[in-house]
Parts: structure tokens; C-alpha cells; sequence
């Protein structure tokens, strides 16, 4: 067989060049059914739906309102996390991942908050501490332990002025062994016995002063200037309140009280600054001893300690100081040891109350309630918290009301499911109306619901003023 040599192949090439044929472009079937008008129209049709569509469940998504947040979202969280935080994710994780997802869609641009307007705040516009907030309402400690979503929850609604962030510790402690939450669902309710599981005071005030510093940097200041401008509230936001709660470590001795007053001592000095209240907590079931110091004697001494730690906070507006205290010290002479030791130590207010280690028997009274939530109210410890505790709190009130006069707050705090009785707080005295279980079992738009009910209510009674005159 020969082989063509190069040379060959050449001449053959330009003695019979290639003779390309005309070229004519077709147009393909999908493009021509594009170019077609009424085509084009139905398209333009579809994807105006379909954008449509996805605005709207946009919207839907990111607005507390809407009743994906109310009928849909809770009970699928505790279908998705029905385990017992040991063998499977339970009510526990379940609490971190609804946090961790509040937070990661405000960083992203896209925060859950109430859309439309709020017709319920110019009837809702109140005073607390000296400063005006916008409703009397707000988020109890233990939603927020680590003050990891404070912008994210106070985006959710304009109806959350008080913000309770904590329990914080002086140092890092894991708390007590898991499972350490339990959900009561028919009577949405919880029993739960974290035992002040916190990542420590230092760890907090990181976070605390890195808000300070991006708010600064958006406001074209300096960190200073922030806080030593007594018009800007550390909530950093106006008409709202931030709170700190405060605790000892579960290895300080209740009754070694100097040790007891400087743990809560660094606490303060710690977080004081970025703080608009300082809360101090001697009522979680969950520390053993804790409780004892409500006595009035080691009382008066711890929270004159923190009222004086307080007064030497460096920031313009020093951080008051509040006391919360537990629901079971219920007894007419634990209420006026307690008010006597408020009152001798020149303390803001106190929040009332804690969770109960009580159980009350309509606990369990529905036919509904499961074989399983019999057992946890019969076997676990902790501390409950729910609609239960509702007449408890209210009766406290009144009695702390009665003690303290109308000079010092009292704040309501245990069992509140709606408006209806947020009303009956302050009926009774209160200068505010705190939640957390409700929010859990009713939704993200659980604040602005009970706001505009709590709004109605009000306007009823104006009403009923206004007749009788």
C-alpha cells in the first residue's frame, strides 16, 4: 500500500479546493414557538404568575403574621424534634435550631418581622425605668440565654419592648444533664431544669459590645460616643428595652454571700454597660440553694452590692437594677421580707415571678393529655411554666403591688396566653406584661396578636369610662 507524501496531498488540496455550501440558518421549532406573539404573551403570563407566586410566599414567609407562623411552623418543629434531646433532637434542639434560624435570616437580610402597619401602639405607648417604649410587653430570660438573636427578636415586632436576654454566669457552665426540657403540649406548657447552662459572663459582653460597635459604625460614631450618649438606650433601638439577667455559678455556696455578691458583681462589671436593666435572679428552682437567697437579710446585702456595682457602670445611663423572684415564695411575710429588701436597696423593680416546682392538679385534667405528659408532670423536676401559673402570677402582683407602691415596677411574668390577660396584669399593677411559653406554642406572631388584643381591651374600658361619664 503507498503512502501519499506531503507534497502530494498539497497539490491535491489546491488543485480541487473545498467548495463550502451557502449556509442558511434555520430557526428551531422552540425558537420559532417562542417568537410567536401569542406564545410570547402566554409566557409573559406564566412568569408573571410565577414571580407573583414567589413574592407572595415571600411575603407569606418573612411576615410573624401570616398563619404559616401560627398553624403550621410550631407543631411541625415538635413533629420534626419529638425525640428527648438524648437518643433523638427533642424540645431542646429544637429551641437552638428556631433561634439559629431567627438569626442567620436576619444577618441575611431577610429577618421574620410583623408587616403592615400597628394600629395597636398609640394606645399602647407606655413608660418603663424613665424611658417610653412602645407596648408594655416583652420576652422573658431563657428564649435568648446567650444573647445570640437580640436583633432578630426585637425585629419580630414592634410590640416586644422588653427584651430579657440570659441567665448569664460569671463563668461557663453546662447547666445540668440533658434531658433537661419537657414539652406539656395540651396545656402548652413546659417543664424544664437547664440549671443556668450558660457560656459565661466574658463570652456575652463579646457579643454585647460587637452590637455596640456595628450599630457605631452605621451611626458614623465611635463605641464611646454610644455609650456615653444618655439618649441611646442599650437596646439601641428606640422604644425598646434591653434586660441582662444575671445568676451565680452552682459551685459558689448560697451561703458564703460574699462570694454570692461577687459573682454577681462580675456579672455586672462585665455586661453592666450594655445593659439598659440588670435582672437578678435568686429564683430558678434549678440551682440548688439559690432560693435561699430571698430571705430578706442575704437579699438586702446581694442587692445593694449590685445596686452599688451598677452606679459605678461606665455609661451615661446607668443600667437599673431588677430582682425576680419565684412564685412559690408566696406566703404573706415572704412578700414583705422581699419588698422590705427592695426597698432598702434602692432596686428598680421586680419580675414576678420564676417557673413553679409546684403542680397544680388541672395540670393533667384534660382528657387530651397523654400518657406521656402525665408522666413528666409526675416524675420530673424542674420548673413549670404555662398558662397554670397564670392565677399565681396574678395574685403576686397585686401583693408585690400593694407592698411596693407606685413607684417601683412590677413586672408580670408567668402564664400570660393573650391580650385578655395581659389586661388582667395590669389591672392588677403591673407596669409590664413579659412571655416565653406562649411565643413557643402560639408563634413568632404570638407578641403582635396578644399587642392589638391587648389594644382592643383597652379601648373597651375607654369606652366604659367614657359611658358611665
Amino acid at each position: 500500500m503507498s503512502l501519499l507524501r506531503p507534497n502530494t496531498v498539497l497539490r491535491a488540496v489546491r488543485a480541487n479546493p473545498l467548495r463550502t455550501a451557502p449556509t442558511h440558518r434555520y430557526m428551531s421549532s422552540k425558537s420559532e414557538a417562542l417568537s410567536n406573539p401569542s406564545n410570547r404573551l402566554r409566557n409573559g403570563i406564566y412568569g408573571t404568575l410565577l414571580l407573583g407566586a414567589l413574592g407572595f410566599g415571600y411575603v407569606e414567609a418573612t411576615d410573624t403574621r401570616s398563619s404559616i407562623h401560627t398553624y403550621t411552623i410550631p407543631p411541625l418543629l415538635r413533629y420534626l424534634f419529638s425525640g428527648d434531646d438524648v437518643s433523638r433532637a427533642g424540645p431542646e434542639a429544637a429551641h437552638v435550631f428556631g433561634l439559629r434560624c431567627l438569626s442567620v435570616l436576619y444577618n441575611l437580610g431577610f429577618p421574620l418581622h410583623e408587616r403592615g402597619d400597628h394600629p395597636y401602639l398609640p394606645a399602647l405607648n407606655s413608660t418603663l425605668f424613665g424611658l417610653d417604649v412602645n407596648t408594655p410587653l416583652g420576652i422573658s430570660a431563657g428564649l435568648d440565654k446567650h444573647a445570640e438573636a437580640i436583633d432578630a427578636l426585637y425585629e419580630l415586632s414592634p410590640a416586644i419592648s422588653l427584651l430579657e436576654v440570659g441567665c448569664v454566669t460569671p463563668e461557663p457552665q453546662p447547666g445540668n444533664e440533658r434531658p433537661r426540657l419537657f414539652r406539656l403540649p395540651t396545656s402548652q406548657g413546659f417543664i424544664n431544669r437547664y440549671g443556668f447552662n450558660s457560656v459565661g459572663a466574658e463570652t456575652v459582653a463579646r457579643r454585647l459590645r460587637e452590637r455596640v460597635r456595628r450599630f457605631a459604625r452605621s451611626q458614623g460614631m465611635t463605641e464611646e460616643e454610644v455609650l456615653n450618649n444618655p439618649n441611646i438606650p442599650a437596646s439601641l433601638r428606640e422604644g425598646r428595652v434591653l434586660a441582662v439577667q444575671i445568676g451565680k455559678n452552682k459551685w459558689t455556696s448560697e451561703s458564703d454571700i460574699e462570694a454570692v455578691k461577687a459573682d454577681y458583681g462580675k456579672c455586672v462589671q462585665k455586661l453592666g454597660k450594655y445593659a439598659d436593666v440588670i435582672v437578678v435572679n435568686v429564683s430558678s428552682p434549678n440551682t440548688p440553694g439559690l432560693r435561699s437567697l430571698q430571705e430578706n437579710k442575704p437579699l438586702t446585702e446581694l442587692l445593694k452590692s449590685v445596686v452599688a456595682e451598677c452606679k459605678n457602670v461606665d455609661r451615661a445611663r446607668k443600667p437599673k437594677v431588677v430582682v425576680k423572684v419565684s412564685p412559690d415564695s408566696d406566703t404573706p411575710q415572704a412578700i414583705r421580707d422581699i419588698s422590705a429588701a427592695v426597698k432598702a436597696a434602692g432596686v428598680a423593680g421586680v419580675i414576678v415571678a420564676n417557673t413553679t416546682v409546684t403542680r397544680p392538679d388541672f395540670l393533667t385534667a384534660s382528657p387530651q393529655t397523654t400518657e406521656e405528659e402525665k408522666r413528666i408532670v409526675a416524675q420530673e423536676m424542674g420548673g413549670y411554666s404555662g398558662p397554670a401559673l397564670f392565677p399565681r402570677t396574678i395574685r403576686l402582683v397585686e401583693e408585690f403591688r400593694r407592698q411596693l407602691g407606685a413607684d417601683i415596677e412590677v413586672i408580670a411574668s408567668g402564664g400570660v396566653k393573650n391580650g385578655v390577660d395581659a389586661m388582667e396584669c395590669v389591672k392588677h399593677g403591673a407596669s409590664a406584661v413579659m412571655g416565653y411559653t406562649g411565643m413557643v406554642y402560639g408563634g413568632v406572631g404570638w407578641f403582635g396578636k396578644m399587642a392589638k388584643e391587648l389594644a382592643d381591651e383597652a379601648d373597651k374600658i375607654r369606652k366604659e369610662i367614657a359611658a358611665r361619664r
